[in-house]
C-alpha cells in the first residue's frame, strides 16, 4: 500500500496517535490538532496544533494550515463536546467543508455502531440506523455522517467502529467499578485499538469513492466469553453476568477489505 503524501488528523488521542506514528513511519507528512499539548507530544515528528473546542474559531487556524493536505481524518468523538454536545454535528460539518475548501482529496470519519441502538438481529452497511430515542449521541453521529457524505470531496470514508478496547483502556475496568452486569449471551461487538488503527491506515492508503464500512472483530463471541477471557488476560476477576433475555444485535460488514484485520486470533 502507498501511504498518502500528506495527512491531517483532527483528534490526536486514543486512535490518532498510533495512526499518526504509522503514517509518519511510511513517509507521510502528518499534521494534527488536539485540545492540549503534553510533554509526550513534543518529540512527535508531526505538525501539531492545539486549540479550544469551545472557541468560535477553535479549529479554523489549524484548518487553514492544512491547505493542500490530501487526506483529512476526523477522530473526534461526541464526548469531546461534553459541555456543548449539540455543537458536534456542526463541528464535523465545518471540518468537512473546510477540507473541500482547502483542496482535500479524501475524508475519513470515525462513527460508531451505536447508531443501531434499537435494532435487533444483524446490522450491515445497508441496515438503516435505528438509534435509541434517549441516545442523543447516536443521533448526532448520524447527522455528522450525513455532513461528511455531503462534502464536495472526491473520496469519503465513514468507518463505524465497534466497542474499542485495549489493555490500558478497557471497558472491563468500568464494568467492575460500577458492578454492571453484562448479558451473558449478548454478542460482543468489539474492536481492539490496534485493529482500528490498522484499518484507518489502510483506508488512508486506498481512497475509493464514497464508502461506509463497519469495523467489528469476527467471529462475535458472547459477552460472557469475551469479558471472561479479557479478565484472565488482564489479571482481573470476571464480572457477574445477567441471564435471561438479551439483545441479539450483531454488527457485521458486507465487504471484504478488512477481513484480515478484523479476524480475531484463534
Amino acid at each position: 500500500m502507498n501511504a498518502p503524501a500528506s495527512c491531517a488528523i483532527l483528534g490526536l488521542g486514543y486512535l490518532g496517535r498510533p495512526l499518526a506514528e504509522t503514517l509518519w513511519q511510511h513517509g507521510s507528512r502528518v499534521a494534527a490538532w488536539k485540545k492540549t499539548l503534553t510533554s509526550d507530544d513534543i518529540a512527535l515528528p508531526i505538525e501539531l496544533a492545539t486549540g479550544d473546542i469551545a472557541a468560535q474559531n477553535g479549529f479554523q487556524t489549524a484548518f487553514a494550515r492544512w491547505q493542500g493536505i490530501e487526506t483529512w481524518v476526523c477522530l473526534l468523538p461526541p464526548s469531546a463536546f461534553a459541555h456543548t454536545p449539540e455543537a458536534y454535528p456542526a463541528a464535523v460539518r465545518t471540518w468537512a467543508q473546510a477540507a473541500a475548501h482547502y483542496g482535500a482529496n479524501h475524508l475519513i470519519f470515525t462513527s460508531s455502531i451505536s447508531v443501531f441502538g434499537r435494532h435487533m438481529g444483524e446490522c450491515r452497511e445497508h441496515t438503516p440506523p435505528e438509534p435509541d430515542p434517549q441516545n442523543t449521541v447516536a443521533r448526532r453521529l448520524i447527522e455528522a455522517e450525513a455532513a461528511v457524505f455531503a462534502a464536495a470531496v472526491p473520496h469519503t470514508d465513514i468507518l463505524r467502529l465497534g466497542g474499542l478496547y485495549c489493555a490500558e483502556r478497557h471497558p472491563l475496568f468500568s464494568i467492575l467499578a460500577k458492578q454492571s452486569r453484562p448479558h451473558a449471551r449478548e454478542p460482543a461487538n468489539m474492536l481492539h485499538r490496534s485493529r482500528a488503527a490498522a484499518a484507518l491506515f489502510q483506508t488512508a492508503c486506498t481512497p475509493g469513492g464514497h464508502r461506509l464500512r463497519h469495523l467489528v472483530e469476527t467471529p462475535h463471541p458472547s459477552k460472557q466469553q469475551f469479558y471472561t477471557e479479557q479478565a484472565a488476560r488482564l489479571g482481573l476477576p470476571p464480572p457477574a453476568f445477567a441471564s435471561g433475555a438479551a439483545s441479539r444485535r450483531t454488527v457485521a460488514t458486507l465487504y471484504p477489505e478488512f477481513s484480515d484485520i478484523l479476524a480475531a486470533n484463534p
